[in-house]
Order: structure tokens, then C-alpha cells, then sequence
């Protein structure tokens, strides 16, 4: 079911998507025709949104040679494919096709060469726009929103009062010899952990190890390390001065660790029966009213009776929260919990960002697919529908009636073989669409065919592909379900919910941490691959510094360099890998990509200049100004009047652009087009807050 709205248009060109710098777009933009006329587009008001489909209406003008001065009034309808590229956070529009043009201002001689030149001079024209304008003229309607069936399982939860690191293995440790040399390595573990002889070795990053007779600890910083060890992991600029003492702490099941520098301090949330633990990085409260304490943890909440010790944590809906959290300043040290707090803007927010696809076009010739298994291709059953897939391989492979299909880094494969050879697949199955939660591989169910031409496969993936999901008003990371890893000659590990310190930032989207560190840190170590994830991602460990993080009440996601002459890092430090980094414009992935095939005579919109974005239509084509003073002005037969009935249903002011019968019936004008007006003031607002706020990602 489509959802509706969309506030405009404009998405992306596969080609200048994928090259274009994140950038804030002027509204309206023009179109110079070659008789001299120009066409005026103002910021189309979506009708309809679905997968990379947009249906919208927009006000226009044009400008004739003979009268510059006296720009005539209407209002077009639009189809078109849109593509985006959520890294940049830029669109194009692609592919327009004009289904109706309506004429204010023209004599009857003048309205159907005027609406044939509209529609030619639009059908042949691409415009851009960001995914922040997109997002805020998007209507909320969760009803049209896959629910995925997810765990909400509490991890164990653990509180350090001192600096501490969480060192996540998947179940008891499994050791593995490192070819041509006496050293073993943890295989069931993304930290480089390292046997050698009786002494174990664990990298931390910024060159600094830490040593223990025992896996399990206890763990010491070493400065002694043998030679072969240290040439496991690259050098960094760094120095173990940057990180500082702390204590390992071992989880061999799902945990999450909080860090507090000493005892746990509470400060209040502005005025409000809320406080919160301000010497964490850590989301952690105390609501007085009941005396219970929440943590936010890959965004789902828990409560409990305390803090520390053995304590029995549940489960909290998104939203059944108590209210105060609700009630938290967006502007705060704490803002970015309300994202995942149901019924803020900013939880509406992250839904419908959930709901923007990443698109690309592949080469349909492409054949650089090809998949390792451990032995002979082993596949199981999916439950309940007539789907295998296979268990032996980290590649996300299935098996539907004769024909095996792979989703490799958001695109579809097919073959007759499991072995392939493999070529790019141009539809998908229903079934495969149909594989629960509780398989390894449901995040495939986000990836789809958007279309298909001789040359290009268009393709696109929502940020279900990474783990985020939908849930009650919000979205959450991970599933929640645990998947057995696949033990032979190779180690094929699942994504896990737990253990990384994830948490979303309304810029960057999810991103992953061990704790965190106020210097620069990164793992190098690399074993053929990556050890989970899209793209085979290594999760990058941040240690906890000693002295480092404290809440300030700085406006979330404010690039480190602090607040008020202190020299603290955000409350929220960029880290990888993140939701929006384009799988698509990787190095290894661009040989696929395709530019999208040439359309003759396609021009690019231009904003123009000193020119307000304060010109919209109703639903039956009527023209509106809104004035500096918020007044509505209604255009007829040349001349802006004053409007009669915007706040009766059907109302509006006599007008002869009357939209044919049959569609719906037009509720009050005034309150659609101050949504609308006001959706475009947003959508410009969220683009500049991005390019203010977004922190450089690295690669």
C-alpha cells in the first residue's frame, strides 16, 4: 500500500546521485526554453509515494518573450521514477511524465500551447532536491510499514564505574592457527584476540595492546608484545597515551556494557520529573515519579529497579514510555533519545527516513558476482514457505524452485546453479520477500527490483538492509534474534542485536561503538573479508578514556570541538559504519554501477534567484501565495485576490481549474496548504541542520 505523501519530487539521477556533494536546493528552480520563455517550477506537493514512484502536483509560471513582466499561473501533475543517494543526501528527479496541466491566467486561445510547451519543456528536464525536503512533506502512516517480527530480549547489562571496554565473543572462544606461524587467533570474535604459547594478546587500536594469561582475562595494557603479534595489525597514527588503562571486560553472550567516570552522577532534565546519568555517554535515566531507572540500548528501552548489580530488566515499548521523556528538549544534551521515544517529531522523523530507499543502476552485463562456500553448498529450509537458503557461506544465497538468486551489497543475482555463474537478476520472487526475522538473512527482504531496461537494473534498498526496523511509532536496531554461525574449516558469524554500543543519531543514522574515545581510533586488523554485516563490515572498538566523556548540554550531533571554551567531543561522535553510507558507491561495488541511458535533450533545472518558495496549488489545481504575514492570496485572471471559503471543505474561491470527479472529495483548503507550506519550511530547515551537523564520515 503506498504510503501517501511525498513532499516533493525530485530525486535523483542514478549518475548525479551518486556524484553529487551533499548541498543545500534553492526552491523554485526554472527552465529557459529555447524560444526564451522560462518555466517556473515551485516545490511539487507529493500525492503518492511508493518504492522509487512519485506522484505529485506542483504550482508553475512561465514567463512569455513578449511579456516578461506578466507571468501566467497553473498547476501541473506529475509521474515519475526518482532515485537517492542517502550518503549525499541528494536526489534528482528522472523520467517525468506530465498527466495534466492547468491554466489560470491564459485566455482559452493560450491554455493548450501553453500546457503542451509545460509539459515538453518539464518531460525533457531533471531537478534536484534533498531527502530532508523529501522527508518532511511526508505524510506519518505507520499502517503501510512492514513489521517485522523482533526480539526485544534484554542483553545482559553491566555498569563499570572505571574506564572499560566490552570485548564481545560469540559464545565460548574458538582458536584458530594463523598460517605459517606458532600463533592462534579468536575466529569467533571481531577484536583481534591472539595466541601466543600461554600469553594472550588483545589490540584495542591506536597501536595499544593488552595482555592475560587467560582469554577470559584478567587483561592488562602491555607495552612488551612479540614481533609477529604486533604485525597483525597496522600501525596508526595513535599511541596507547591516547587511550589510557582501563579494564577488559569479556562477553561471551549478548551484553551491553554502560560506563560511568566513578559513581553514577543524575542531573535533571530541565525542570521535569526526569533525571539522567550525566558522567555517561551512556543513555540512562531515573523517572522520579516511580523511582525506575531506563537505558536506551540499540534503541529499545529497559527498565529496572536500579542501575548495578543483579538486576532483572524489561522490555518498554517505544511507546509506553512515561511521558516526561516525551516532554525532553530537542536542543538538549538528551535530544537524541527522542527519536526513539513514539510520537515525537523526531521519532516521525526516523520512520519515514526508514522509509527512503538508496537506489543505483547496475549493469545488467555485470557477472563479478561469484560465491565461497565451506565445502559443498549446504541449504536449509526457511520456515514456513517454500524458500532454502544457504547455511555454509556468508554470502545471502536462496534456492526458489529451479533457480538460486544472491543479494550481494544491495543488488539481486541469479543463477541454475548454487555455484552460478551468476548474472544480474531483473525480478525477484514474492516468496523470498515472505523469509521471517528469524532467519539470518530477512534484511534481504529490503533490497528490490525498481525496474528494468535493455541495458540498466534499477535497484534499491530501504535501511532495513542495515538492521533498522520499524516498531511501535520508532525504529530499533537489529532483530533481536540470535543466529547460530556457521563452524567448519570456515567461520561464517551473523549480525548481532548486541554488544556494540549502537545508537542512532538523526543525521548520521546507526552507528556502532565499543564505549568511546575522545582520540582517534580505529582497528586495521583484517582477516579475507570483514567479519559481519552489509558490506563485511568491521566494527570499529572506541574505548572509554579516562577522564573523557561527559553529557554537556550542547544541541545534539555538534562536531567535537565543544561548547562554551571546553574542549569536550560531541555527545554523539561519528562512528562507522553507519546506516547511510551508500553500499553502491563503494570502490569494489562501482564497476557495476551504470549511468542511467541518455534521454535526448534533457536539461538540468536551475534554482532561481531572489524568488520565495511561497507559491503552492490545492488539490483541484487552484494557485495560492502565502504572504510574509501568513495571508493567503488566490490567483484568477492575472491578479492575486483574496480567497473565499479555504476553511470550508470544497472551499477555495470560485475557480474554473476544477480537477475532474471521482478522485476524492476536497477537504478545507487552508489547513492542507499551511501543511504543505510549512513542510517546505521544515524540509529547507533539516537541510541546513544536516550540513551544520553531519560529521565527516571516513571511509
Amino acid at each position: 500500500m503506498p504510503m501517501k505523501k511525498v513532499s516533493l519530487l525530485f530525486l535523483a539521477l542514478l549518475g548525479f546521485a551518486h556524484a553529487a556533494n551533499s548541498q543545500a536546493v534553492d526552491w523554485p528552480q526554472e527552465i529557459i526554453g529555447d524560444n526564451g520563455s522560462v518555466v517556473i517550477i515551485y516545490q511539487p506537493q507529493v500525492e503518492s509515494f511508493s518504492d522509487n514512484n512519485i506522484e505529485a502536483r506542483a504550482a508553475v509560471s512561465v514567463k512569455l518573450p513578449s511579456a516578461p513582466d506578466v507571468p501566467v499561473f497553473g498547476a501541473v501533475w506529475i509521474k515519475t521514477k526518482l532515485d537517492s543517494n542517502r550518503d549525499t543526501r541528494m536526489a534528482v528527479l528522472r523520467d517525468i511524465e506530465v498527466s495534466d496541466v492547468r491554466i489560470a491566467d491564459a485566455s482559452d486561445d493560450q491554455k493548450d500551447a501553453l500546457a503542451r510547451f509545460i509539459e515538453t519543456e518539464l518531460e525533457s528536464t531533471t531537478f534536484n532536491m534533498t531527502v530532508d525536503e523529501l522527508l518532511a512533506d511526508l505524510d506519518y502512516d505507520p499502517s503501510g510499514l512492514p513489521q517485522a517480527d523482533l526480539k526485544h530480549t534484554p542483553p545482559e547489562i553491566l555498569l563499570s564505574r572505571e574506564p572499560a571496554m566490552l570485548v564481545s565473543i560469540d559464545g565460548d572462544p574458538v582458536f584458530k592457527g594463523i598460517d605459517d606461524t606458532y600463533l592462534e587467533y579468536v575466529v569467533n570474535s571481531p577484536f583481534l584476540i591472539v595466541r601466543a604459547g600461554v600469553n594472550h594478546y588483545l589490540y584495542v587500536g591506536s597501536n595499544t595492546w593488552f595482555a592475560a594469561d587467560d582469554v577470559m582475562g584478567p587483561w592488562a595494557m602491555s607495552a612488551t608484545v612479540p614481533d609477529d603479534v604486533k604485525k597483525l595489525a597496522e600501525p596508526t597514527e595513535g599511541d596507547s597515551s591516547e587511550v589510557g588503562d582501563m579494564k577488559i571486560i569479556i562477553a561471551t553472550e549478548p551484553t551491553e556494557l554502560l560506563v560511568s567516570d566513578g559513581p553514577p552522577m543524575w542531573a535533571p532534565v530541565e525542570g521535569m520529573d526526569l533525571l539522567y546519568m550525566s558522567n555517561t555517554d551512556s543513555d540512562a535515566f531515573l523517572e522520579l515519579t516511580t523511582q525506575k531507572y531506563y537505558v536506551l540500548l540499540s534503541g529499545r528501552w529497559y527498565r529496572g529497579e536500579g542501575i548495578d548489580g543483579d538486576l532483572t530488566w524489561v522490555h518498554v515499548p517505544n511507546d509506553a514510555l512515561p511521558q516526561p521523556f516525551a516532554d525532553i528538549p530537542p536542543d538538549s544534551v538528551n535530544g537524541a533519545v527522542l527519536s526513539q521515544v513514539s510520537g515525537t517529531q523526531q521519532a516521525r522523523d526516523a520512520v519515514l527516513d526508514n522509509t527512503i530507499p538508496e537506489t543505483a543502476a547496475i549493469d545488467r552485463s555485470d557477472t563479478s558476482f561469484s560465491v565461497e562456500y565451506d565445502g559443498e553448498p549446504d541449504f536449509a529450509p526457511v520456515e514456513d514457505i517454500q524458500v532454502e537458503y544457504a547455511q555454509n557461506t556468508a554470502a545471502a544465497v536462496f534456492k526458489y524452485g529451479n533457480l538460486y538468486y544472491a543479494c550481494d551489497d544491495g543488488v539481486w543475482y541469479v543463477a541454475t546453479t548454487a555455484r552460478g555463474p551468476w548474472s544480474v537478476a531483473t525480478e525477484i520472487p514474492d516468496a523470498i520477500y515472505d523469509i521471517p526475522a528469524s532467519n539470518p538473512h530477512h534484511n534481504v527482504t529490503y533490497v528490490k527490483v525498481y525496474d528494468v531496461t535493455p541495458q540498466v537494473v534499477y535497484v534499491g534498498y530501504t535501511p532495513g538492509y542495515y538492521g533498522s526496523y520499524y516498531y511501535h511509532g520508532t525504529v530499533v536496531y537489529g532483530t533481536g534474534w540470535y543466529y547460530r554461525p556457521w563452524y567448519g574449516p570456515y567461520y561464517y558469524p551473523r549480525y548481532p542485536t548486541w554488544g556494540f554500543h549502537v545508537s542512532y543519531n538523526p543525521w548520521t543514522g546507526w552507528g556502532f561503538g565499543v564505549s568511546w574515545t575522545s582520540g582517534p581510533f580505529r582497528v586495521t586488523f583484517h582477516r579475507g573479508g570483514g567479519w559481519w554485516g552489509v558490506g563485511r563490515y568491521h566494527p570499529r572498538p572506541r574505548p572509554y578514556v579516562r577522564g573523557g566523556y561527559r553529557k554537556h548540554n550542547a544541541n545534539i550531533a555538534r562536531p567535537a570541538g565543544g561548547v562554551g571554551g571546553q574542549n569536550r567531543p560531541s555527545t554523539r561522535p561519528s562512528t562507522q559504519p553507519a546506516t547511510r553510507q551508500s553500499v553502491y558507491d563503494r570502490p569494489e561495488n562501482r564497476a557495476r554501477n551504470a549511468e542511467r541511458p541518455a534521454t535526448a535533450n534533457t536539461q538540468q533545472a536551475r534554482p532561481t534567484n531572489n524568488m520565495q518558495n511561497n507559491v503552492l496549488t490545492d488539490r483541484s489545481g487552484n494557485v495560492y501565495q502565502r504572504g510574509n504575514d501568513g495571508s493567503w492570496a488566490q490567483r484568477s485572471n492575472g491578479q492575486w485576490t483574496q480567497p473565499s471559503n479555504l476553511d470550508r471543505a470544497g472551499g477555495g474561491g470560485a475557480s474554473t481549474m476544477q480537477r475532474p470527479s471521482g478522485g476524492y472529495s476536497q477537504p478545507a483548503t487552508r489547513p492542507q496548504l499551511e501543511r504543505d507550506y510549512g513542510a517546505r519550511q521544515q524540509g529547507a530547515q533539516r537541510s541546513q541542520n544536516f550540513q551544520r551537523h553531519a560529521a565527516p564520515r571516513r571511509r
